[in-house]
């Protein structure tokens, strides 16, 4: 439930913070108060599209802030998939701050969100229902859910066993799929040819796994040869061969030490290691002269590297950046020309399978399209109950199944068929329902739903549209009894369904220095009966006016 809504700068609102109570939440006003105000602030707490004309004006950013208190498993599950959490009171604070450039940031307990998950987090708290958004009762689409969910429990079952067989045919069909992939034979020849290319190339290639490295070693080498070459004989005649030479150089430094090393053990390490200097010296020359008198650098021989070196680049912009993904593609087209070249027998064990699976998804299709209709049996004897309790005398309601394809959902298209009038043949709902009987339409279906669904906070706005009388005195007490279960806000104009309120506020607009304010204000008993006497008399407000008034709240109090 809601347990505070906070706004600033949003429209006529400057800044406001609104307790909201349990039960039964009226809402009333004078036309153009600002009531709206408050259904457009919870839509964007709840993920709806910003429109920077309902920021302030003059305002560079606004806030909405919405504090909830939930202990539903639904809402539980989408913050964990969603890495959030409730906190220790399990309370849920949705913040949108709203800017005048028409950018917004959505907030859940302080963390930035998508509006995505924003929808999908506040679906499980509250739902609102406007003049204007009855479209779900009149989307046909809707309807299966609205039934599965009246028939939860009697379904759970059915829907299981369904779902089980119907994944199974799923992975099924999609393995045929991915095997034929819907091509026609010159098209799988096609392929198979071109497989065949490609298997043929790389194994003509004979690739080894460090070929390429190595290749452009020698490649380097081969190009630099003339410069080796020349490098390592100058090395060598400066190490051993030239007439100045480093060997003949040491050599001489070991017979002037020799002569002196007898006298101080230092002198004879120095002449020592001076020595094995000289011998390692000799050593290193002996390998550089072998290097290079065994340097053969043959032209044919670059050009066979650099060959090689095209050829293997060729295949790795084909098939891979590396000879290791290379061999990783080889096999992939390997296994799949072997499954195409095995397709006929394989297409045929998969078909075979898709029509034993039918046979067993049909059987239990039919299993729950004969529970949903003895559900859809129940709900249109509940429905016409509280249809009726809504001094709608003669409806008749039916639900219509017709056989669809198979589906994640069953083979079931059902669609709401109603007549709101005596003699009126019954007709599809969104074809005959005028904006009252939609009101008091929805209204039973919240009635009925309201111990079955987990959401804790639902929004009426203006659903006393195209009722009066004793219709509007058996909507404020339906909407009460939902209201026993429910957090109910709801914003009316009709004094009946004010007078049943648990807690009643006035939303009010006053002007100070040029501007306009929207205020909201809860009211106490006599306060209430001054509102109510403005919701029957408007301004004109008499000594009977108030009678009335008081008579109205003591006959709502008397009925619930």
């Amino acid at each position: 439930m809601i347990l505070e809504l906070y706004m600033k700068n949003c429209a006529l609102v400057e800044e406001l913070r609104l307790g909201i109570d349990q039960n039964l939440n009226i809402l009333t006003g004078e036309t153009g108060s600002g009531k709206s105000i408050i259904i457009d602030a919870l839509g964007l707490c709840l993920g709806e599209k910003y429109d920077r004309s309902f920021l302030r004006k003059g305002a560079e950013k606004g806030v909405i802030e919405t504090v909830f208190h939930s202990e539903s498993s639904n809402l539980k599950k989408v913050l964990q998939e969603n890495d959030l959490d409730l906190d220790e009171d399990n309370l849920l604070v949705i913040t949108r701050v709203i800017y005048s450039d028409g950018k917004s940031v959505a907030r859940v307990n302080g963390r930035t969100v998508k509006l995505s998950i924003l929808k999908d987090i506040a679906s499980t708290l509250i739902d609102i229902h406007g003049q204007h958004q009855n479209q779900a009762l009149f989307n046909k689409e809707t309807h299966l859910d609205f039934l599965d969910l009246f028939g939860e429990i009697e379904l759970e079952k059915y829907k299981k066993e369904y779902k089980y067989i119907y994944d199974e045919y799923s992975e099924v069909k999609k393995a045929l799929n991915i095997l034929t992939e819907n091509k026609d034979d010159m098209q799988i020849q096609r392929e198979i040819d071109l497989l065949k290319f490609q298997i043929n190339e790389i194994e003509s290639a004979n690739l080894s796994k460090d070929e390429y490295e190595d290749l452009l070693k020698q490649r380097d080498v081969y190009r630099n040869s003339e410069k080796i070459y020349s490098n390592l004989n100058l090395a060598y005649q400066n190490l051993y061969d030239g007439s100045v030479n480093s060997v003949d150089l040491i050599g001489n430094a070991v017979k002037e030490l020799s002569l002196i090393s007898q006298y101080d053990k230092t002198l004879s390490d120095y002449n020592n290691d001076i020595e094995r200097i000289m011998y390692e010296i000799q050593d290193i020359s002996r390998e550089i002269r072998n290097y290079k008198e065994n340097i053969d650098f043959e032209p044919y021989e670059l050009e066979q590297i650099e060959s090689r070196v095209d050829e293997i680049n060729n295949l790795r912009r084909k098939y891979g950046d590396s000879i290791e993904d290379i061999f990783e593609y080889y096999e992939k087209i390997k296994s799949r020309l072997e499954e195409i070249l095995n397709r006929d027998e394989k297409v045929e064990e998969l078909k075979l399978e898709i029509i034993k699976l039918e046979k067993t998804l049909k059987n239990k299709a039919d299993e729950l399209t004969r529970a949903r209709k003895e559900v859809a049996l129940k709900l249109e004897e509940v429905l016409l109950v509280e249809l009726k309790s809504l001094n709608m005398k003669n409806v008749v309601f039916k639900v219509n199944f017709e056989e669809a394809v198979f589906n994640i959902k069953g083979q079931d298209d059902i669609e709401f068929m109603i007549s709101f009038n005596l003699g009126e043949d019954i007709k599809p709902i969104y074809k005959v329902a005028s904006g009252g009987e939609m009101s008091r339409f929805m209204l039973a279906f919240k009635t009925i739903l309201a111990d079955i669904d987990q959401i804790d906070t639902l929004v009426f706005d203006e659903i006393d549209t195209g009722i009066s009388g004793i219709a509007a005195q058996i909507v404020g007490e339906k909407l009460s009894n939902i209201g026993k279960k429910k957090q109910i806000i709801c914003i009316t104009h009709l004094p009946q369904i004010a007078a049943t309120a648990d807690t009643h506020y006035c939303i009010e607009k006053s002007t100070s220095n040029e501007r306009t304010f929207t205020t909201i204000r809860k009211l106490d008993n006599n306060q209430r009966k001054d509102e109510i006497a403005r919701l029957i008399a408007g301004s004109n407000i008499t000594e009977k006016t108030m009678e009335h008034a008081t008579e109205i709240i003591e006959l709502a109090k008397r009925s619930l």
